[in-house]
């Protein structure tokens, strides 16, 4: 057996849900792991933008590709992807 099925939390089974402000709306989602692509869109921020962690040292993008652990209070904006192939 693997660590994750042998080990599994049981927290896992009936995910809590915590608040998140997005752009300054509060949004009730599952709390633990997401695909930042998938927040995104149960947040409503379109694919085409970028979702930036706001943290003390300033705004942290996120690679829609990545998991994040999304925990209660968590504040994030969404902007225009800059940069590109010229």
């Amino acid at each position: 057996m693997t660590e994750s099925t042998e080990k599994r939390d049981p927290d896992d089974r009936h995910p809590h849900k915590v608040t998140i402000i997005v752009d300054g709306v509060k949004h009730e989602v599952r709390a633990g792991p997401w695909i930042v692509s998938e927040l995104k869109a149960a947040v409503g921020v379109p694919a085409a933008k970028v979702l930036a962690e706001i943290t003390p040292q300033g705004l942290k993008d996120l690679d829609d590709g990545a998991t994040i652990s999304v925990h209660e209070g968590e504040r994030f904006m969404s902007h225009v992807r800059t940069g590109g192939s010229s």
